[in-house]
């Protein structure tokens, strides 16, 4: 317990102190430092509460799409909260990824595939809509959809305007959402595990096996 209240503090006034960095030359430092502080709490918490409604009323992140500091500090502390304690403990003590245990390897592998997977999907899906991704760069596209994709699991900021998504992109954020992040985490879903073993498990079912082993070691029916 000790040791998650210190990562997470570490963690938050971390992400604190680069957003205030980064928001203090255009808005000030008291501010910057009310934001820095605010948002660092909420993305790790996954709450997805900002304050910058008062720039631009439902703005979320909108007006920092094109910002690489903003997004990648928000998503990675959107990705760590949402891997979950277990993880981190596991990742503290063993280090190594062959001695993580199977959970930790499920996290990472399932965590990964979906971030990179979303975001795949959601540049093929965006590439060329005006009302969205259309009009960015290239580099400005594949930030956006790392952002969506990291963002729509359970965090619920936004860097694009949610109702210009294609429907297409609106039925992949809600599969996204639904699965959320890991277990005891502070994310919310089904988990990823969960549905990594459901379809594990289905995949075995095709297969006409009996036995789902993952990472060498066999998980029960129970």
């Amino acid at each position: 317990v000790r040791k998650v209240l210190l990562w997470t503090l570490v963690l938050e006034a971390g992400g604190a102190a680069i957003l205030t960095a980064r928001f203090a030359g255009t808005y000030g430092f008291w501010q910057a430092f009310r934001w820095g502080i605010f948002h660092a709490i909420s993305a790790f918490c996954n709450a997805g509460f900002d304050l910058f409604g008062k720039l631009k009323s439902g703005s979320s992140l909108e007006l920092f799409v094109h910002d690489p500091v903003v997004n990648f500090v928000i998503m990675a502390l959107i990705v760590i909260g949402g891997l979950g304690f277990y993880v981190w403990v596991d990742l503290s003590r063993r280090g190594r990824l062959k001695r993580l245990s199977v959970h930790t390897k499920l996290v990472l592998s399932i965590t990964a595939v979906l971030i990179f997977g979303g975001a795949a999907l959601f540049a093929l899906l965006e590439w060329n809509n005006p009302e969205t991704i259309g009009r960015f760069s290239t580099g400005e596209k594949l930030l956006a959809s790392l952002f969506q994709s990291v963002t729509c699991r359970t965090a619920g900021y936004a860097s694009v305007p949610q109702g210009a998504l294609t429907d297409a992109s609106k039925a992949l954020s809600s599969v996204l959402m639904l699965i959320g992040g890991s277990a005891g985490s502070t994310a919310g879903g089904i988990k990823t595990v969960t549905v990594g073993i459901l379809l594990l498990s289905a995949l075995n079912a095709a297969r006409g096996k009996s036995r789902l082993t993952v990472f060498g070691r066999t998980i029960g029916d129970g």
